[in-house]
């Protein structure tokens, strides 16, 4: 969702129409982990987007506030399908992504087979925030729960070769191009490292990477160009664009 719109209905509107003109079908929407906001908690979200089918819910959690939801609520909405994943902020959050309070909520996509979403890299003018959300533990979580699906957003930009090696050879960790075409991680990172590790990346494990866009701060065509861009195959990017997602959230897409 996008700040500065007058309303919900506004940002969902805005939504819709941005992603019909970019011809993408269906989309996944990250609601705020906070009780107030402008972009919208994970009640307001449900209620806006539940009779639009394109759209699927990934709630946020925020262990440090008031939850806005608890674990049995999540739980009961993962049985419902209402929501299909959950997302962390470590970073923005000043907490690890291996910190012990998150355990009850790795169990949760553990039992629905869903997968836990890590945000990395810098904030936006804040290089330290990387301090929180380093690699390194989220290898120790993939390596506690082999079984767990992790996808790690913004590839820890701009360090994306450190989190590449880092990673590698972890089969339940993958990756989102959110954020990477954004001029201000091109810049901190560098273009061509960013093509070159998300290619090597998708070398390694062909279904290891998702699009993704960090919509509403970033440009949607700007990622798809990104990915267009890519030395791979046409199979390699129809499974970036829709089919990775779709198989590891279980995406119903009819």
């Amino acid at each position: 969702m996008r700040d500065g719109l007058p309303d919900l209905i506004s940002q969902k509107n805005f939504l819709l129409q941005e992603l019909q003109a970019n011809r993408i079908d269906y989309g996944i929407v990250i609601p705020d982990n906070l009780p107030e906001s402008s972009i919208g908690n994970l009640q307001q979200c449900l209620t806006l987007l539940r009779n639009e089918k394109c759209i699927f819910v990934m709630p946020s959690i925020n262990i440090l506030r008031e939850p806005t939801s608890s674990v049995d609520e999540f739980d009961d909405l993962f049985r419902r399908t209402s929501i299909v994943g959950l997302k962390i902020f470590p970073g923005h959050d000043e907490h690890y992504p291996n910190d012990a309070r998150l355990d009850r909520f790795i169990q949760l996509c553990r039992k629905y087979d869903a997968p836990f979403v890590v945000h990395t890299g810098w904030n936006s003018g804040n290089p330290t925030a990387a301090k929180w959300n380093d690699p390194k533990y989220i290898v120790e979580i993939a390596d506690k729960y082999p079984d767990l699906k992790i996808i790690i957003a913004h590839y820890f930009w701009p360090e994306m070769e450190y989190c590449y090696q880092t990673t590698r050879g972890c089969g339940n960790i993958f990756f989102d191009t959110s954020g990477l075409a954004d001029s201000e991680v091109e810049q901190a990172t560098g273009k061509e490292t960013i093509r070159a590790v998300l290619e090597r990346t998708i070398a390694d494990k062909a279904r290891g990477v998702l699009f993704g866009s960090d919509f509403g701060g970033c440009d949607l065509a700007s990622h798809i160009d990104l990915i267009d861009k890519l030395l791979i195959s046409d199979k390699l990017k129809e499974a970036i664009y829709w089919q990775n997602a779709a198989d590891l959230f279980h995406l119903d897409l009819r």
